[in-house]
């Protein structure tokens, strides 16, 4: 911030024709050098806007400053800018090379170049002349800039500062860089108001404010610290650590040491109050007072007035019935002052004059004028929104500064307040709403930054300090966005996707439910079908166990029949060799034939052949596929050996001798191939 000193500066009238009635006009001086407003030293001109902001041409560019922030925009040619003039909502610019253009601001605040060919009508960059013919004094100074306030001349020099003259030609002041103004090469004059002059040096910028509401009487270095105050008759009488001292109050005039003898009648006289320790001894709702509630020091004034010193600020209240009314406050880092830490601060002199002391020195207050001076429009407003992230920096558009919306990943953001060079209290405070619920310590500086905050909304609220009065107010809502994992749209595809994984485990589930009840079921059905299956198999079984037990009980029928029938044909046999041709021949021949017709009966073999390849597996026809010059007697002889029917079975069946049942086994097995050491019977129930 400045680090300029600020000063009020009373000189000698240095001009041979003074008029006794001529008194000089106070001053306060404010120099900006370029560690301030961050260009080249060198300035050529000056011009405030309606909305009071100050424009300078610079060597560097356009210097921009809106009473808390100075702003530098280079030409795209870096070309250096002698000329400058304010004309309808535009900056108009000259450079050395005589080219020409205008400014106008775009939606982020940002002033943009426009070069044009020819100045519109009405706009120029003339100088203004003298006023009247010089004096020498100032005419061998080489003027160089002009300006007028109501009867006060100010004169601008290329070697010895600004004067400042009368009517009348009187020089009333002159300033210089011996007097606290940084350079004696003056380019430029621009008057703000009545009260407040801007010069544009060829080091620096000066703001130089006419009979201001607060001046330095006497600098601590050289009458040191207060201790008492009296006025009478115009006279200030003052004692201090280092004697006693007393100048006029409405004069230009320095203090003089004087004796005790001649300060002590009236310092005694108009000794002050105590001191009151209590804000809750004067007022009922001390919390009314604001931050004044905490006042560390009370000092009385006339007609009910009390200074309440909190920090470095003084509120001056009324009291009537206990209850305060503020008049005004004074935050003293607007002047670079700071009160003393010990003793009395505060010394009232009549009702709107008191007398401050501070580390710097004596001040002259006058709440009159402080009050008065609060009357402009303590105008406040954005200037600049911007944020960087890791790979940029980003500008916000200012046509909508009520809400702006940030990356969840922006590393810092700045914002930047602008009020109005046309009020002299441009300190400003600040809080974040859900980060701190704090003000921030005042400042002059008009950027306020801050690092990422967490995803959130979050509210701005930015004040401007004034004499009288509540606080202007400026707020901003910030919407820090949440991360794309973490916004709506993707809570909304969370919910998506955790509906599409229900549904599909669902489905799945349900699937698997329908699949374990379709295995369920073809396990049932594959149950009951092998439980059919073995049913039908045992029925098979059963069934075939009954064809084998039937083809058992036809084998051993037709054993006994042909055991039978042979039985008769020996018997006939006997009777016919007994009887001889007793029997007829006829007969004999006849009951033979019938008897050997039913021992050979083949309707007998094709039952007997029909239930045995039932009962097992068509035996003789595997037999005749394998064994195709196998002949009808070994299949019957197979197929007894089958049934493990004994040779005089076989035989009886047959209605051949047993030798000739052997005899046939014996040529069986070498139809069938079979090695000697292969039991036929084992071979052929295997087969």
């Amino acid at each position: 911030m400045f680090k300029l000193p600020l000063t009020i500066l009373f000189t000698l009238l240095t001009t041979i024709a003074v008029y006794a009635s001529v008194v000089p006009p106070s001053i306060l001086i404010q120099n900006y050098n370029v560690d301030d407003y961050k260009a080249s030293c060198q300035n050529w001109a000056l011009s405030v806007s309606n909305n009071g902001i100050l424009y300078v041409a610079n060597n560097s560019g356009l210097l921009a400053f809106d009473g808390n922030t100075w702003r530098l925009y280079p030409l795209p040619d870096n070309s250096v800018i002698t000329g400058l003039t304010y004309f309808e909502d535009k900056i108009y610019t000259r450079t050395e090379n005589n080219t020409y253009g205008y400014w106008t601001p775009d939606n982020f605040g940002k002033l943009i170049y426009h070069p044009i060919n020819e100045l519109p009508n009405g706009v120029g960059f003339n100088r203004d002349t003298a006023p009247y013919p010089l004096p020498e004094e100032i005419l061998k100074a080489h003027p160089t800039a002009y300006a007028t306030i109501d009867d006060l001349h100010f004169i601008g020099t290329e070697t010895d500062g600004l004067y400042i003259t009368d009517q009348e030609k009187n020089i009333l002041l002159h300033l210089h860089h011996r007097n606290q103004l940084q350079d004696n090469l003056i380019r430029a004059i621009c008057v703000q108001d009545k009260k407040l002059i801007w010069l544009a040096l060829d080091n620096g910028l000066a703001k130089i404010e006419l009979n201001p509401s607060i001046v330095l009487l006497g600098e601590r270095s050289l009458i040191g610290k207060l201790q008492n105050v009296a006025l009478h008759d115009d006279e200030l009488y003052i004692q201090t650590n280092k004697g006693y001292f007393k100048r006029t109050l409405q004069s230009n005039d320095k203090f003089q040491a004087i004796t005790q003898q001649e300060a002590l009648p009236f310092l005694i006289k108009n000794k002050n109050s105590e001191e009151i320790s209590d804000v809750n001894e004067l007022f009922r709702n001390a919390k009314d007072l604001g931050e004044f509630a905490n006042a560390k020091s009370i000092y009385p004034a006339p007609d009910n007035l009390y200074w309440l010193i909190h920090g470095n600020e003084a509120g001056l209240f009324h009291r009537e019935g206990k209850t305060g009314t503020m008049k005004c406050r004074i935050l003293f880092d607007n002047y670079h002052l700071n009160l003393v830490t010990r003793g009395q601060e505060i010394f009232p002199l009549t009702g709107s004059l008191f007398i401050v002391s501070t580390m710097q020195g004596i001040l002259l207050a006058d709440t009159r004028r402080l009050i008065e001076s609060n009357l402009g429009n303590p105008s406040l407003r954005f200037t600049q929104i911007d944020y960087a992230d890791n790979d940029s920096i980003y500008n916000l558009p200012l046509n909508n500064t009520k809400s702006i919306s940030l990356p969840h990943d922006f590393k810092e953001m700045n914002v930047y307040i602008g009020s109005s060079i046309f009020t002299q209290n441009n300190q400003i405070s600040y809080k974040i709403d859900g980060v701190s619920s704090k003000w921030s310590p005042w400042q002059k500086d008009g950027k306020i930054s801050f690092l990422q905050l967490p995803e959130g909304t979050y509210e701005l609220k930015v004040r401007k300090y004034v004499i009288k009065g509540p606080y202007p107010e400026l707020s901003l809502i910030i919407t820090v966005r949440p991360p794309w994992y973490n916004s709506i749209w993707a809570y909304i595809t969370y919910i998506l996707l955790i509906w599409i994984t229900i549904q599909l485990g669902l489905h799945y589930y349900l699937k698997s439910l329908r699949k374990e009840e379709q295995d369920k079921i073809n396990a049932e059905r594959l149950a009951e079908q092998q439980k059919i299956h073995q049913v039908k198999n045992e029925m098979l079984e059963a069934e075939l166990q009954d064809k084998k037990n039937e083809l058992t009980l036809q084998t051993s029928a037709l054993v006994k029949k042909n055991q039978s029938m042979q039985t008769l044909l020996e018997e006939l046999d006997k009777q016919k060799e007994s009887l001889g041709d007793r029997y007829p021949n006829k007969m004999y021949n006849r009951l033979r034939s019938l008897i050997e017709e039913t021992l050979n009966d083949q309707d007998s073999w094709i039952i007997f052949e029909n239930y045995f390849n039932s009962a097992h597996q068509n035996f003789t026809n595997r037999l005749r596929q394998q064994y195709a010059d196998i002949t009808v007697g070994d299949l019957r002889i197979c197929c007894f050996l089958r049934m493990n029917l004994s040779t005089k079975e076989i035989a009886s069946l047959l209605n051949i001798s047993i030798r000739a049942v052997e005899l046939r086994r014996y040529r069986l097995r070498k139809r069938l191939g079979l090695p000697g050491d292969t039991n036929l019977v084992d071979f052929l129930i295997g087969f």
